[in-house]
């Protein structure tokens, strides 16, 4: 296959050895540009102890947009027996974790950040549902020279997993003018999330009200405004007081940056309370770089 390498044929080794094993026709690598897959047996009732992986690889500097049809799998608080995972690239790595669904509430809209998506779709062996279709296809395009920006992209969402990842669009190409995306990460009750920024590159202002991500303590913007940032340096970690959490990154009409990669974790009081407590409330952190030829002032 044109685009893949050594991680995408040991992947599909991987899921012909599960298909074989379990005799259910399902999973595959979807390479073309757009598509459409869906639980075993669908819209009848998907077979217990099942599980499939679908790799969509599309062409190399696109990224994958999924959007669901159709949602249908027995729940369950944590999504413990049946449930389908999305990861932003190969499922191997648990940090490129997007999701976690159960239920009969679909998945919102994703975007990859690169040319790979992964989806897993797991059932026990009790209750089955009608399950889920789903389509995919090729989303943005990287264009050099005299070529411009293809600026198709998809963003935000709710994040249901233990832990994942998210980024601003294209990253870690410069994000596009006027984008706003709202992620709502949501873990089960009595749990706290803890945020750790991994990259952090966006426009500069002393209040950070050109391009800037805001953090919420809880659901909405009428929650706890954790704090604003700005600027080249990574925030510090966030830890929520609650089980939900919300992330907002906004840019403006003009210059831009490579945006941000953060990852969130979540658990009980108790199994995170090394972490360190939330910051102070409602602070405007302006992290370092220049706006439009200022000069760069050090805090002190």
């Amino acid at each position: 296959l044109r685009g893949t390498n050594k991680y995408s044929v040991v992947c599909l080794f991987f899921i012909s050895n599960v298909l074989f094993s379990l005799g259910v026709k399902c999973g595959g690598v979807l390479s073309a540009p757009y598509g459409n897959f869906s639980s075993p047996n669908f819209p009848g009732l998907y077979p217990y102890d099942t599980e499939c992986t679908w790799l969509i690889v599309v062409t190399e500097g696109s990224s994958a947009l999924l959007t669901f049809d159709h949602f249908d799998l027995e729940y369950h608080n944590s999504c413990d027996y049946d449930y389908l995972k999305i990861y932003n690239g190969f499922s191997e790595d648990e940090g490129n974790l997007l999701g976690k669904f159960c239920g009969k509430s679909s998945p919102p809209q994703f975007t990859s950040s690169w040319h790979v998506m992964s989806i897993i779709f797991h059932s026990d062996k009790h209750v089955a549902s009608q399950g889920f279709s789903a389509a995919y296809q090729k989303g943005w395009n990287r264009f050099y020279g005299d070529q411009a920006f293809q600026l198709t992209y998809v963003c935000g969402g709710v994040l249901t997993g233990l832990s994942g990842m998210i980024t601003s669009p294209h990253y870690p190409e410069n994000y596009p003018n006027n984008a706003e995306c709202c992620w709502i990460i949501r873990a089960v009750p009595n749990s706290i999330i803890k945020l750790v920024f991994a990259d952090f590159q966006m426009e500069n202002n002393e209040g950070c009200n050109f391009d800037y991500v805001a953090v919420y303590d809880g659901p909405t913007m009428g929650d706890m405004h954790l704090s604003h940032y700005c600027g080249n340096m990574k925030p510090p970690d966030i830890v929520s007081s609650t089980h939900e959490l919300l992330v907002m990154f906004k840019s403006d009409f003009n210059i831009g940056g490579r945006g941000f990669k953060a990852y969130f974790f979540s658990g009980t009081e108790a199994t995170v309370s090394w972490l360190q407590p939330p910051m102070k409330r409602n602070k405007i952190h302006r992290l370092g770089g220049e706006r439009r030829g200022e000069k760069r002032q050090m805090r002190s």
